[in-house]
């Protein structure tokens, strides 16, 4: 037996000595000689032959103690494959334009070009559908750009995708500034309904109204997206509405008046609606030649700092949003062989950030000839988390996706710095204390506590 090296053994002031494992997500609550032990096998100052045989056997059954360090890694990787060389469904992140309404100050997509999408594209996308002739799920996400500026685009598709035999539209969703999202919009959908919708908001209006103004003219945007939500949840009850605050050093104490507004408004009312944090991130150290605004001006939340912000969401005002962790495979869209993002002209990439960049093309839908091999294959075969040391190392490993893969290459081929780690990795104790209190005794603790 060996131990585990996705344990995390601490002391935590409030609540003792405590285990978290990450292949099982759930925790242990240990007295003292048991903490000092496991601390010493941790180490390697002590064997396990050494423990209560019937420790060890608790500790066994919670995966605490392993007989095979490698199994999970394998487990892992497995479901990794199997979901990245999938051929039953195609995902498609179609961006009908690459025009949008706003001039958000920390954009990357600020330099491309407005281009909307022709019929003759549209009618492409639907024979490169009918060509996967293995497919039986079609995935779609609506893009941009701000997609609903291309709303006639969408309209004509949604009507072939219902021709499509061989394959039967099985998500729909959409990530818009919510801006354009008005009455009629919001009767269309509930007649071609989407699964989820994603609108953000920056904080309050007041900080909103800094950040996400209307283009050209500078013009404020945020109570005519409220309208527009209003509107949509009211059509559309059984559409996830995912309500996504961008914060950064400037707005991120806004986030709770901005949840008990719209907690308020909708999710007491029954409709469907979820406010979460999401953090302006930092492209500045990807590489001078990357003309990608960063944080130096925004003051990005450090891992530190969104923990942090965590702890004061949940102990000041009790509230969990999006942060216990679960386990996940890794990898995304760019990572599966079957999903693409087509591009107003009907070129295809293999993550969203590239849209608009001709230098990242790997195909088109008229076509069947593969534009990019070379980057084809970085993206679907490339170093993922599952090839890092660091990463099949680090306690963290069950429940981390491994950071975006986008960032990865960059960092891998074009020397950038870009961050790929988890929040939680600098702060462990302080993220898994406040897991703990969240979690329920009854349903996530380790029933058979490993005292001695």
């Amino acid at each position: 037996m060996e131990w585990s090296k996705y344990n995390h053994l601490f002391e935590s002031k409030k609540h003792g000595y405590l285990l978290f494992n990450a292949e099982t997500n759930s925790f242990a609550k240990l007295d003292k000689d048991t903490y000092k032990n496991l601390k010493l096998i941790e180490n390697n100052n002590k064997s396990i032959d050494e423990l209560d045989k019937e420790l060890v056997k608790d500790l066994e059954s919670a995966d605490i103690l392993v007989k095979d360090p490698l199994n999970f890694l394998h487990k892992k990787r497995l479901h990794y494959y199997f979901n990245a060389f999938d051929t039953a469904n195609l995902g498609l992140a179609i961006a009908p334009t690459t025009h949008c309404n706003f001039n958000c100050s920390y954009c990357y997509e600020e330099n491309r070009k407005p281009i909307y999408m022709s019929i003759e594209t549209e009618k492409n996308i639907i024979k490169f559908i009918t060509k996967h002739d293995r497919v039986k799920n079609l995935r779609i996400t609506w893009y941009g750009g701000e997609p609903l500026l291309g709303f006639d685009s969408i309209k004509r598709l949604l009507k072939e995708f219902k021709k499509i035999n061989t394959a039967k539209l099985t998500s729909h969703t959409m990530t818009t500034n919510g801006y354009l999202l008005d009455e009629e919009k919001s009767l269309f959908f509930s007649e071609h309904p989407l699964d989820t919708i994603q609108i953000t908001i920056d904080g309050t209006k007041e900080y909103h109204d800094k950040r996400r103004r209307l283009a050209p003219n500078n013009q404020p945007t945020f109570d005519k997206i409220v309208k527009n939500i209003d509107k949509f949840v009211f059509h559309n009850p059984n559409t996830r509405v995912v309500i996504r605050v961008n914060l950064d050093k400037s707005n991120k104490n806004s986030f709770i008046n901005i949840y008990n507004e719209f907690n308020k408004r909708w999710k007491e009312q029954g409709h469907n609606v979820i406010v979460t944090p999401a953090f302006v991130k930092d492209f500045s150290s990807v590489t001078k030649e990357f003309d990608i605004k960063g944080c130096k001006d925004l003051l990005c939340l450090d891992k530190i700092q969104i923990i942090d912000f965590f702890e004061e969401l949940y102990k000041k005002h009790e509230l969990d949003v999006k942060f216990a962790p679960e386990h996940t495979i890794g990898g995304c869209g760019a990572t599966v062989v079957n999903y693409y993002v087509v591009g107003p002209k009907g070129e295809l990439y293999k993550c969203w950030n590239d849209i608009g960049d001709k230098s990242k093309i790997v195909g088109h839908v008229d076509s069947d000839e593969i534009a990019d091999y070379e980057l084809l294959t970085r993206y679907l075969a490339g170093q993922t988390m599952l090839d890092s040391q660091e990463c099949r190392d680090c306690k963290l490993f069950p429940i981390c996706d491994g950071g975006c893969k986008w960032a990865r290459d960059k960092n891998i081929y074009e020397g950038g710095e870009l961050e790929l780690c988890s929040y939680r990795k600098d702060s462990m104790d302080k993220a898994f204390e406040i897991y703990y209190e969240q979690l329920s005794i009854e349903n996530h603790l380790i029933k058979n506590e490993c005292n001695k």
